[in-house]
């Protein structure tokens, strides 16, 4: 895994539209009802809405475009 991970460089283009994903994680039968949800984004997605624990997890410098009630934590 870190072979693939030292050659692929990820960036976003904007406008990622991130409720259908924490929907289906917030109902999905196989994840724990209780379990936390970390949203990786590079800040520019859709307002979001989460309803059980989670957190954020975007690059140095970004921001989101609402004001996120779970932790941010940045990554450089």
């Amino acid at each position: 895994m870190e072979d693939v991970a030292s050659r692929v460089r990820v960036r976003g283009h904007g406008g990622t539209i991130l409720q259908p994903g924490v929907d289906l994680l917030e109902r999905a039968e196989d994840f724990p009802r209780d379990g936390p949800i970390l949203v990786i984004t590079d800040g520019q997605c859709d307002v979001v809405r989460i309803r059980r624990e989670h957190a954020f997890l975007i690059p140095e410098g970004a921001f989101l475009p609402f004001a996120p009630r779970g932790p941010v934590f940045r990554m450089r």
